[in-house]
C-alpha cells in the first residue's frame, strides 16, 4: 500500500511528463528545420529513425520484455504505423518550409479531425456543440492557410495532409490501443519511417559533417525520449488531458523558431491558432466530461 501513488498525484505525475514530452518533441522539430537547409528531409527522417530506435528499444524491453516488440494484429498495426509516418515525413517537409510556429497552427486541426472521423470510421456519436467547434476550428485553419490572397504554399499544405494523417492514425489507434503493445507499435513506427524515406535518402545522399551528425544524434535521442516520455504520461493521466498539452508546442514553436531562425508569426496566425487552440481544448473538455459522466452513471 506504501508504493502505491494516489490517482491524483499520478495525474499530476502525468501532466509533468506531457509537458516536458511535448517540449522534447518541439526541440526535434527545430533540428529538423535546422538540418534540413543542408540535407535532403529524408536523409534526416532515416537517420533520426535509426538513432531513435537505438533509445526506444532498450528502454521498451526493460520495461515489458521483448515480447511487448511482436504485434497482435499485424495489419491493423501496419497500417497505424504507416499513416504516422507518413504524417511525419509530411511534417518534416512541412517545416523546412515553414516557420515552426505556423506549421503547429495548422497541425492543431488534427484533434478536431478525429472528432470528425469518428462518426463515419468508428461510429462514435458527436454532439451539435462539438460539430461546430469542428467547423469553427476548419475555418480557422483557412484563415491560416489564406487561399484567397495566395499566401498558402507547398509547406502549409504538407503540414495540413500531415494533421489529417496523424488524425487517420490516431483513428486506428483507438482501434488497436487496448490489444497493441507499446513496443511492437513504436518499432514498427519507427521501421515505417526508415523504409519510407531511405529510398529517397540514398538518391539524395549527403554524408554529413560531425558537427551535423551531433545534431542528428541529438534529434534522434529527442525524438526517442519524447515519445518514451509521452507513453509515460499516457500510463499516468487520462488521454483527453496528456493530448491537451499537445497545444502547448505552439509555445516551444514560437520561441524556438524566433531563437534559432528569427521567425515571428503574425498576427492572422496567432488568431486562427487561438481560435483552433479553443476549439480543441472544448472538444477535449467535452470528451472528458462525457467520459466522467458514463463512468458514474455506471
Amino acid at each position: 500500500m506504501h508504493g502505491t501513488i494516489p490517482r491524483p498525484d499520478r495525474t499530476v505525475i502525468g501532466i509533468g511528463f506531457a509537458f516536458l514530452g511535448f517540449a522534447i518533441l518541439s526541440s526535434a522539430d527545430a533540428l529538423t528545420k535546422l538540418l534540413s537547409s543542408h540535407y535532403s528531409i529524408f536523409e534526416i527522417a532515416s537517420i533520426d529513425a535509426v538513432f531513435a530506435s537505438l533509445i526506444v528499444i532498450p528502454v521498451v524491453v526493460r520495461a515489458e520484455g521483448f515480447a511487448s516488440l511482436r504485434p497482435r494484429r499485424p495489419g491493423l498495426a501496419l497500417l497505424r504505423c504507416a499513416l504516422a509516418a507518413g504524417s511525419l515525413i509530411f511534417c518534416f517537409v512541412a517545416f523546412s518550409k515553414i516557420p515552426l510556429a505556423d506549421g503547429y497552427a495548422i497541425a492543431f486541426i488534427a484533434p478536431l479531425a478525429v472528432t470528425a472521423l469518428s462518426v463515419p470510421l468508428l461510429g462514435e456519436r458527436v454532439g451539435w456543440r462539438q460539430w461546430i467547434a469542428v467547423m469553427v476550428g476548419f475555418a480557422a485553419v483557412t484563415i491560416i492557410l489564406r487561399p484567397d490572397v495566395g499566401a498558402a504554399g507547398f509547406g502549409q499544405f504538407c503540414m495540413l495532409a500531415s494533421a489529417l494523417l496523424f488524425a487517420l492514425s490516431l483513428l486506428v489507434l483507438r482501434r488497436i490501443a487496448a490489444s497493441e503493445p507499446t513496443g511492437a507499435l513504436m518499432i514498427a513506427y519507427l521501421g515505417m519511417v526508415f523504409a519510407m524515406g531511405l529510398p529517397m535518402a540514398l538518391a539524395e545522399w549527403r554524408t554529413p559533417m560531425l558537427r551535423d551528425f551531433a545534431l542528428l544524434f541529438v534529434m534522434g535521442l529527442c525524438t526517442g525520449l519524447g515519445n518514451v516520455v509521452l507513453i509515460k504520461a499516457a500510463r499516468a493521466a487520462p488521454a483527453a488531458i496528456v493530448s491537451s498539452f499537445m497545444y502547448t508546442q505552439l509555445v516551444w514553436g514560437g520561441v524556438l523558431g524566433l531563437l534559432l531562425f528569427g521567425d515571428l508569426p503574425d498576427s492572422i496566425t496567432l488568431i486562427g491558432s487561438a481560435v483552433i487552440i479553443a476549439c480543441g481544448l472544448y472538444t477535449l473538455w467535452h470528451a472528458s466530461r462525457q467520459a466522467r459522466i458514463e463512468a458514474t452513471a455506471q
